[in-house]
């Protein structure tokens, strides 16, 4: 089974375990998935939980950004409707150049709101999805269950039951509307955009992965310039003119791999003697991404 795959495999139990979770209004599924809540990175940090933090930045600076494209419901939900924006179309993904200052500033911003005016959720993707799963998915999840008591009761069985369905606050449901469409459309025309920008998750675990140990390289022996890496990275990180893959944008999809017949590219140690001698030295160090 190829990487790509497997963290497809991987990235849908989580993200559908997730989306559950939100839409749940019986208490059944948080007996048994609630502890997914608990994964996710800003939701650890603010409270304090040592060792799901220990094993976040571990998990980076091992393998790089795969809490992003795996773990994260909004990183996945990104790279769903990448693909419908990606369907039926022959444009390209395209190197960009790191807008360090626009996403340190970001943070920082974000930064200031969490400590002085508790405002953590306005920026914090696991915040984000939630708010839409719950204010825009619940209630039709809820009126189905409605639906199904309604023609359960019909045939005297009462495996459902009906319930009460509330809608939020127009306020709310226009707030999470608003901040998941941006996301959408963002991810539709040019993949992972928020999550390189704006995301300030992002922006701490990719200065992480800056230095993982394991990171996609490119073996300038092998390549030959045909671009298509570049034009399949949705992070748009990969330089195929330098032959450099910015670590710190690098979500870890690994939809480039199976895009190389000459295995140029690939997920290798970052430190060995074979990976130094296929790229320069800054991009082995992580410091494309400055």
């Amino acid at each position: 089974m190829s990487l790509k795959r497997l963290r497809q495999i991987l990235a849908a139990v989580c993200f559908v375990s997730v989306t559950l979770l939100f839409l749940d209004f019986t208490g059944t599924i948080h007996h048994w998935l609630g502890w997914l809540a608990k994964t996710q990175f800003l939701p650890a940090l603010l409270a304090l939980n040592a060792g799901i933090i220990v094993f976040l930045v571990l998990l980076t600076l091992v393998f790089g950004r795969l809490y992003c494209s795996v773990i994260c419901p909004l990183g996945v939900f990104q790279d769903v409707a990448a693909r419908f924006g990606r369907r039926g179309k022959k444009l390209p993904y395209t190197f960009s150049k790191p807008v360090g200052w626009l996403r340190y500033g970001v943070l920082a911003v974000f930064v200031v709101l969490t400590l002085f005016f508790h405002a953590a959720a306005w920026l914090d993707p696991y915040a984000i999805y939630g708010r839409a799963a719950n204010s825009l998915l619940q209630p039709v999840w809820m009126w189905g269950n409605n639906a199904l008591a309604y023609l359960a009761e019909r045939m005297d069985s009462y495996a459902f039951y009906s319930v009460d369905v509330w809608m939020k606050s127009a306020a709310v449901f226009g707030v999470s509307l608003a901040m998941i469409a941006v996301v959408a459309v963002l991810a539709w025309r040019n993949g992972r955009t928020y999550c390189n920008t704006v995301c300030p998750v992002g922006t701490v675990l990719g200065f992480l992965s800056r230095f993982s140990l394991f990171r996609i390289t490119i073996d300038t022996s092998k390549c030959n310039g045909c671009t298509l890496c570049a034009r399949n990275c949705k992070a748009s990180c990969i330089d195929p003119k330098a032959h450099l893959v910015d670590g710190s944008r690098c979500v870890m999809c690994f939809d480039c791999l199976d895009k190389c017949s000459r295995g140029a590219i690939g997920y290798r140690f970052a430190y060995g003697k074979k990976a130094a001698g296929q790229e320069p030295a800054g991009a082995v160090r992580g410091q494309a991404g400055t």
